[in-house]
């Protein structure tokens, strides 16, 4: 299992964003079936939602992109519930350079187990976690 975070999605997304190669070849590779199966949360697709709409995104093809994405047989979505925030929580309080959304994707990583983000994010360069911007 690998997590994806919002900085694939959103590069993925939107063709204009210099890293798009690199998104659309993990979102590919995924549904190629060429990656192992993903894991993202409701609060990384929020952040992609906000971030594509901040740049200017017109919300029905932004709102197209993430239903296309929640439909995938290959990913996970999972919903924060309580148990989880409250991970995110302390996990954010070790972390000073992580957003909440982050501190979160590390809480579940590290709750599942999962080693591997597919991430443009240099802040999930931890011990323990590879981070990949593109697959291999």
């Amino acid at each position: 299992m690998i997590f994806v975070d919002t900085t694939i999605w959103a590069s993925a997304i939107d063709a204009s964003d210099t890293l798009h190669e690199d998104g659309s070849a993990v979102l590919k590779a995924l549904a190629e079936g060429r990656l192992p199966s993903a894991l993202t949360t409701d609060f990384v697709l929020d952040e992609t939602l906000a971030l594509l709409r901040m740049r200017g995104g017109r919300p029905d093809l932004i709102v197209r992109a993430i239903a296309s994405i929640m439909s995938s047989p290959n990913l996970n979505l999972v919903y924060v519930d309580d148990s989880l925030f409250k991970a995110g929580l302390r996990t954010f309080q070790k972390y000073e350079r992580l957003s909440f959304t982050d501190a979160v994707t590390l809480a579940i990583m590290q709750q599942r187990k999962i080693k591997e983000i597919f991430s443009h994010d240099g802040d999930f360069d931890v011990k323990g976690i590879l981070r990949r911007e593109r697959p291999g």
